[in-house]
């Protein structure tokens, strides 16, 4: 397995998952309650050292969002429900039903994303375009991302 792939993964999520509720009140009200498909595909370009074939990828997962999550905007949160240390979201903006913002962090592993996220009546489609270093290199990823309500959350 690339030791790259885990950690691109962990950041793609976190880029849409974590952010700072006062900046992202807009977003209130674009989300339905219920379980969710997430398709996420990955494109991180020449990586020296990546085998052949592993720079795109496609992974899915399910996520159930309660009301409880959508009125504390914590379908937006990850999982410990604050923004990661030495990261801020800025120039977020909301235009009908789309927002877009950066997400920054600096210190050891400094990261850069620039998301836009389109809410649809059943869920929401996101680009991201991400640029991070690791162990020294400098790694350019774009991700889409498609979230589906399929239906009522599992108990």
């Amino acid at each position: 397995m690339n030791a790259f792939r885990p950690l691109a993964v962990a950041v793609a999520l976190a880029a849409f998952c974590t952010v700072a509720s006062a900046q992202f009140e807009g977003m209130k009200g674009k989300m339905k309650e219920g379980l969710y498909d997430y398709k996420m595909e990955m494109d991180m370009g020449n990586i020296p050292g990546m085998p052949p074939g592993m720079s795109k990828q496609a992974h899915s997962f399910q996520q159930c969002i309660t009301a409880k999550d959508i009125e504390k905007g914590g379908f937006q949160r990850g999982k410990e429900g604050k923004m990661p240390e030495n990261c801020e979201v800025r120039d977020f903006k909301m235009s009908g039903n789309t927002a877009s913002y950066t997400w920054e962090c600096k210190g050891e592993r400094p990261m850069k994303a620039d998301n836009k996220m389109t809410f649809l009546d059943n869920g929401f489609d996101m680009d991201m375009n991400m640029s991070m270093t690791q162990r020294g290199q400098v790694m350019n990823m774009k991700q889409k991302m498609q979230a589906r309500l399929v239906g009522p959350c599992q108990k």
